[in-house]
């Protein structure tokens, strides 16, 4: 009965106190690789929404530039402009058009294409003529770069024209020295995006069917 005993008792307190130390560091380690996952699995959504924004917001442009119709129209203060518009210096990054498909009554429509610090927006204007500026509904497109970001100094549209010694980039247009009575458009549309963590992204899209 004695030996029954003796072999029939629990642990001791010091086994106890070995067994909830390496269930306690078990724990900690789970939790640490649990965190890590669940981290870059969030990072990883981040990217794939990031990119999808990205393509959507392309195909959407590189439409729009396909549906280019040449035909000048008159802005708000009632002077004539080309069918594709795209000024130097800061406005850049503000690239105006006159497309087709807009779709309901309205065969064309004058659409805007702006880069601002975190990504890109659409504007449309109800018809062709710009009849009063604040008149355009601004489509804003996914977010390119986080809150405390902001896109590259690279980023911005380029036109691509031929010349007589071959293809050439413009940061205007139309030109200075262009025929403002010429039927003209440049041969395909160049947006860079300088996003940080993913470089200069440079995508060449053409200008009509």
């Amino acid at each position: 009965m004695r030996h029954f005993r003796s072999r029939a008792r629990g642990f001791t307190l010091l086994e106890m106190l070995v067994a909830m130390a390496v269930f306690a560091v078990m724990s900690v380690v789970a939790y640490g690789g649990l965190r890590a996952v669940l981290s870059a699995d969030q990072v990883t959504q981040e990217h794939a929404r990031r990119l999808a924004d990205l393509q959507v917001t392309l195909s959407v442009l590189e439409r729009d530039l396909a549906q280019i119709v040449d035909i000048s129209v008159r802005d708000e203060f009632g002077d004539r402009m080309p069918p594709l518009r795209l000024r130097a210096g800061g406005d850049s990054k503000l690239l105006e058009i006159v497309r087709a498909g807009a779709g309901g009554d309205q065969r064309l429509r004058r659409t805007a294409w702006l880069i601002n610090d975190r990504g890109l927006e659409r504007q449309l204007w109800p018809g062709v003529d710009i009849a009063d500026a604040e008149s355009a509904r601004v489509q804003p497109f996914g977010f390119l770069v986080d809150e405390d970001e902001l896109l590259g100094m690279q980023t911005g549209f380029a036109l691509v024209v031929r010349t007589p010694s071959g293809l050439e980039r413009l940061d205007a247009w139309p030109p200075a020295d262009s025929d403002p009575s010429a039927s003209q458009l440049p041969l395909a549309v160049e947006v860079v995006l300088d996003i940080p963590g993913y470089g200069e992204i440079r995508r060449l899209m053409a200008v009509g069917l």
